[in-house]
């Protein structure tokens, strides 16, 4: 199953995952991308319910995606969502005055969209990483808005969508524990939540410089900075332990045996990634020599780009807003903490 919506995807001289959508040839703005198009609209509608031949009003909110006369539902919401359509956010994004590099609608209704636009590259002594500004948008009632900086390793096809090291992040920017690796969320209860985003965009995009400097300095102090074995999978252990459930002491006894063997799966599981990840790191890995924390890293993007299968589509949002994204996001703050002890 493909996540993308309707060949509704672009990308500037590359082709998108499974050669799916447009491919282009020229620099374009956001609003002449989506022109090219199959249009995506929503709308948002008063919930009622019949009880007894009467007709009760709710606070509840259906959003439905509109294709002239077919109607599909999409999601349900309060009273206080803004809905806002597609148009809206991709004209804010071209408020930038960046050219197009990637902009695709995800999903069954195309309820989630996503934008990328080209900021400088870095290298890492001597290994190039491709770094992108990229907003996510949510029609559904239930996911945000997101800005996330998106680091790109070409040699071996990894992506990462990441916030920057920054000790001033609070808890909804960069890497709170809401953040998911977002510089900044925005929800939809604003009046003005597109032209918010628009203002975030526009900022990160002039501190461009500053921000790859910090992002460069971050990788350059992984490939710095010498690991062992033993090290490497401590902390494979913790991060992909970082997410898992923890034992309930307080349990039923008809309910603990479940806990039980759902706990011992999860640790069989948690091992099969760290020893994947460890035989990534010891030389079955692209381009990773198994000395230092850039390795680690790049082991677990490895494993998460290429040997976790998708359950539900093609892995593009699992890889850059999902479960995998997440994991990768917790490799780069574990990693983070260990050389800043060193």
């Amino acid at each position: 199953m493909d996540n993308i919506h309707e060949q509704n995807v672009y990308s500037y001289k590359k082709h998108m995952w499974h050669k799916k959508g447009i491919v282009g040839q020229i620099q374009e703005t956001f609003e002449q991308v989506y022109n090219r198009m199959k249009p995506v609209e929503f709308g948002k509608f008063p919930a009622t319910f019949n009880v007894n031949g009467r007709v009760v009003p709710t606070k509840v909110n259906g959003i439905f995606r509109i294709e002239g006369d077919k109607i599909n539902f999409v999601g349900k919401t309060m009273e206080s969502y803004k809905l806002r359509q597609p148009i809206d956010y991709i004209r804010e994004v071209d408020s930038m005055g960046e050219f197009c590099e990637t902009l695709g609608f995800l999903g069954a209704n195309g309820e989630r969209l996503f934008a990328s636009w080209v900021l400088p590259e870095i290298d890492i002594h001597g290994d190039t990483i491709e770094l992108f500004g990229m907003v996510t948008f949510g029609f559904d009632g239930i996911v945000s808005n997101k800005l996330y900086v998106v680091a790109d390793r070409p040699i071996c096809a990894n992506t990462v969508a990441m916030a920057i090291a920054d000790a001033e992040k609070t808890s909804n920017h960069g890497r709170g524990k809401n953040s998911e690796g977002a510089i900044v969320t925005v929800k939809h209860t604003s009046e003005t939540h597109v032209e918010t985003m628009g203002y975030w965009m526009r900022f990160v995009q002039s501190e461009a410089k500053r921000q790859v400097e910090q992002i460069r300095s971050l990788f350059c102090k992984f490939e710095e900075t010498p690991i062992s074995i033993d090290e490497a999978y401590g902390l494979f252990d913790k991060v992909y332990s970082n997410r898992s459930k923890k034992e309930k002491t307080f349990l039923p006894p008809e309910l603990k045996g479940k806990q039980d063997e759902a706990l011992e799966n999860q640790a069989e599981k948690i091992k099969s990634n760290v020893d994947l990840a460890m035989s990534l790191f010891q030389g079955a890995g692209i381009a990773i020599n198994g000395k230092t924390v850039y390795d680690a890293l790049n082991s677990v993007t490895e494993h998460m780009n290429h040997h976790v299968l998708a359950k539900k589509n093609d892995g593009t949002e699992s890889i850059l807003v999902g479960q995998r994204g997440q994991v990768m996001n917790d490799a780069i703050s574990i990693f983070t903490e260990y050389v800043q002890v060193r």
